[in-house]
């Protein structure tokens, strides 16, 4: 009985490394030899595809026509959009979708998709006070196909 007693206590005072405290310091060795320069490059990779995917993509077979650069827009008035798309409709599709920004383009609302291709565009235009207004038309087909306004104001 004493043996068994015994055999219990040492087996319960062994010290197992489980979990977190296992891969920590397999970690560790991991990190001491030269591992340190391998996550350092993952995490850069991890970074660069980010602002790759997250990037906006460069305008390309659109040109907007109106507005122009530095038009004045009346708030609440209807105004034609007007663009001219350079792929054939069969590269480009049939739709397109408008959509605006109040702050030069780091954000962008949808005014309306699935608009005919016809190279103009009647946009209602929202209640909004800001120079720094742009209209951007894309296929609906193939969005790398789109266009963006240079900066005009809404008053």
């Amino acid at each position: 009985m004493e043996a068994a007693i015994k055999e219990t206590k040492e087996t319960s005072t062994k010290e197992v490394k489980t979990g977190w405290a296992k891969w920590g310091s397999r970690f560790y060795t991991f990190l001491t030899m030269g591992g340190f320069l391998v996550v350092l490059v993952v995490i850069v990779g991890i970074v660069i595809a980010i602002s790759i995917l997250t990037a906006p993509l460069p305008d390309k077979g659109v040109t907007i026509l109106s507005p122009k650069a530095n038009d004045a827009v009346k708030a609440e008035d209807s105004y034609e959009v007007l663009w001219k798309a350079e792929p054939a409709e069969s590269e480009f599709g049939a739709k397109v979708t408008v959509e605006f920004s109040k702050d030069g383009g780091k954000s962008w609302q949808n005014v309306e998709e699935n608009v005919p291709n016809s190279g103009k565009y009647m946009w209602k235009v929202p209640k909004v006070d800001s120079t720094q207004c742009k209209v951007r038309v894309f296929s609906q087909f193939r969005p790398k196909y789109r266009g963006t306004s240079k900066v005009f104001s809404v008053k």
